[in-house]
């Protein structure tokens, strides 16, 4: 293993610009990643209760159709229904016994759809189809999909391989526009607030810009059609989220830390008699599409400074897909650089597709200031420790809700 040090240049909190997205739990593309990591983690869960291992899956190709609908104030009509396809490859079984593919992609389609809209409607208004695409090729023996035994589908602990040839990279500390931003997305979809304003729904997306001492947030806040009855009812409800909205933003910490101008705009295409209503609480529900990958980052933003790659996390095997593995790791490594050191840093991991897991090819790390040998011999322990836990980080992945980790990032770095 080859680990790179060198200074870096970090982007000032204080000047030059920042701008970080985050798309709320009920955009269609936070849905098609909740439904991959779901599926993935009930797929994983049912062969570790029946054979005591995790099967060969991949199925990070999750894709959402949205329906086709008529929109009004006070109601709407579906005219085709809500598509949800799972692409991917998954071991059909072990000898015999049959994994129950399509009940659990299901299942797990209803649970996300439910859970993170909130609405028990939607479920009646969607259809699934899996397309299992796993074959057999030279790279890979027989028994990697199709397994005759239980032990030809079992991973050693130790020394598993790597699945793919990627790059995956993360940075420490959150730059404070990405905590503003889950923060905000994390309060419009909170009970109390959804409590308040009974008509909005989840499909939120918040865009934070800061050019200097300017805050310019922007939220849009979708509304359930069937519960403003005309347009005046619409901007009613919606002004008044601004008002609450407003005050959340001022008083957050970030920005009372800070001596920025805040700037707040809501729902910015409202104008004339155009509004953002969505069936069910999400575009979703009026034929926007949502596909794995397009969402927020393992941080929980989507961010324009910052190291980022470009890998999905979502559905790839918990056990040895390092897209999934070492995006994780590389966040956990950089908050405990940034943790030992107070160095603001980035860390890059690289996996070669059949080389050992705990092994990679190239660790790059870029440090605030020059680092010396004190600082490279503790990047050295840090990286030798982070990539030794990587089968309690696999563990932990599968007891966490992926629902829960969507709303805290942080959870899935804790052992």
């Amino acid at each position: 293993m080859r680990i790179t040090c060198h200074e870096a240049l970090v982007p000032s909190t204080d000047f030059g610009f920042n701008v970080v997205e985050r798309k709320g739990i009920g955009h269609p593309d936070s849905l098609a990643d909740l439904i991959a990591e779901e599926f993935s983690r009930r797929y994983s869960l049912h062969g570790l209760d029946r054979f005591g291992a995790v099967p060969n899956h991949w199925v990070d190709k999750v894709a959402l159709v949205g329906a086709e609908a008529e929109v009004d104030f006070g109601g709407y009509t579906i005219r085709k229904p809500i598509s949800a396809y799972l692409f991917g490859k998954v071991t059909r079984a072990v000898g015999t016994e049959a994994f129950p593919i399509e009940d659990l992609f299901r299942a797990a389609v209803e649970n996300v759809l439910a859970g993170a809209t909130g609405s028990d409607q939607i479920i009646r208004s969607v259809r699934s189809f899996v397309e299992n695409t796993a074959g057999i090729g030279a790279d890979h023996p027989t028994s990697f999909y199709r397994p005759s035994v239980v032990d030809e589908c079992r991973i050693a602990t130790g020394g598993a391989l790597a699945n793919d040839t990627a790059f995956c990279s993360a940075y420490s500390p959150a730059d404070p526009l990405d905590t503003l931003a889950i923060d905000v997305e994390n309060h419009v979809n909170s009970p109390s607030f959804r409590d308040a304003f009974r008509g909005l729904g989840s499909d939120v997306k918040v865009m934070l810009t800061r050019a200097a001492d300017v805050l310019q947030a922007t939220v849009c806040l979708p509304v359930y059609p069937e519960t403003v009855g005309s347009h005046r009812e619409y901007t009613a409800l919606v002004s008044e989220a601004y008002d609450r909205l407003d005050a959340f933003v001022n008083e957050h910490p970030v920005v009372r830390q800070h001596p920025w101008l805040t700037r707040l705009s809501v729902n910015t295409k409202d104008q004339g008699s155009s509004a953002y209503l969505a069936p069910f609480g999400t575009s979703l529900g009026k034929g926007d599409c949502g596909l794995v990958g397009r969402g927020n980052k393992a941080n929980g933003v989507i961010s324009a400074s910052g190291g980022a790659g470009v890998e999905a996390l979502a559905g790839k095997n918990p056990v040895h897909h390092t897209g999934k593995l070492y995006t994780l790791a590389a966040a956990r490594l950089a908050d405990r650089i940034h943790a030992k050191l107070g160095v603001p840093n980035e860390v890059v991991l690289v996996s070669r597709n059949g080389d050992r897991l705990d092994d990679p090819s190239f660790v790059g790390v870029r440090l605030a200031r020059r680092g010396n040998r004190l600082n490279h011999g503790a990047v050295e322990e840090l990286t030798a420790a982070t990539l030794a836990e990587l089968p309690l980080l696999s563990e932990r992945l599968l007891t966490l809700s992926p629902m829960d980790r969507f709303r805290d990032p942080s959870l899935a770095l804790e052992v």
